[in-house]
């Protein structure tokens, strides 16, 4: 006899999502939170623990600026578009026009708890947030995810597709009625594109490795040092910085 019907739902939350019975000083993660914590544990000690706050880059503060363009223009708030946008002009007047419609969620902040139920941004049960520029609801079953990148897109293929991968996992958590999502980046200064489209099942088979991840950062109480030449060159608080890293190589 054919089941028409699954034991278990793609996304249900079983052993494979095990809960610690208590989180330690950093309590809660992001993509990028996590990327920086398996470079360095002690990087993420400095910032999240001791506190000291990470300075902007030129290049980060003009992502950031570039960024609010796009979020206002696509809900209207800017009337032209500005210049920074132009390479993907079309694509940006496509969703100023769904978002009309109701189609699109703009700058979405997701917060989700340790069961990876829905919760708010900055809720006391917050443990996972993802940040994305727009998802677009394509129908009753899919969506389309876009994030608008201003670095480039060689030497980041890596680094990208696990947070496109991401942004798949929380989709289907966040949304139960989906079954496809295609990720999109969209390198704004170079005017390319990466795409790559999710089942439900092809994604959410990779949920428990994100979370046994997290789980190791949100419940870490060592925060050993990971010097490298790699990690301490990008560091901000690598040799001749304020304040040094005393772990730091060059």
């Amino acid at each position: 006899m054919i089941k028409l019907t699954q034991d278990t739902r793609p996304d249900d939350v079983g052993p494979d999502f095990a809960k610690p019975e208590a989180l330690g000083d950093v309590r809660a993660w992001s993509y990028s939170a996590l990327k920086v914590y398996e470079e360095c544990a002690y990087r993420t000690y400095i910032s999240r623990v001791k506190g000291v706050k990470e300075p902007s880059g030129p290049a980060a503060d003009r992502g950031t600026q570039i960024h609010q363009y796009a979020e206002d223009y696509v809900d209207g708030t800017m009337g032209e578009m500005h210049d920074s946008l132009f390479k993907f002009k079309d694509e940006f007047e496509e969703l100023r026009e769904l978002y009309a419609q109701g189609k699109v969620e703009n700058e979405g902040e997701w917060g989700f708890d340790l069961d990876w139920a829905t919760v708010g941004w900055m809720q006391k049960e917050t443990w996972a947030r993802i940040k994305l520029d727009a998802l677009v609801q394509e129908d009753e079953t899919s969506a389309r995810v876009i994030d608008y990148k201003t670095g480039k897109k060689w030497g980041n293929e890596i680094s990208h597709g696990q947070q496109g991968l991401l942004y798949a996992i929380g989709t289907f958590f966040r949304y139960p009625h989906l079954q496809y999502v295609q990720v999109e980046f969209w390198y704004l200064d170079k005017g390319e594109t990466t795409k790559k489209s999710y089942t439900r099942d092809q994604a959410m088979v990779f949920a428990p490795g994100f979370h046994r991840r997290a789980i190791k950062m949100t419940t870490e109480k060592e925060f050993a040092p990971t010097p490298s030449k790699d990690s301490c060159r990008w560091c901000p608080h690598r040799k001749g910085d304020e304040p040094e890293c005393t772990w730091g190589v060059s």
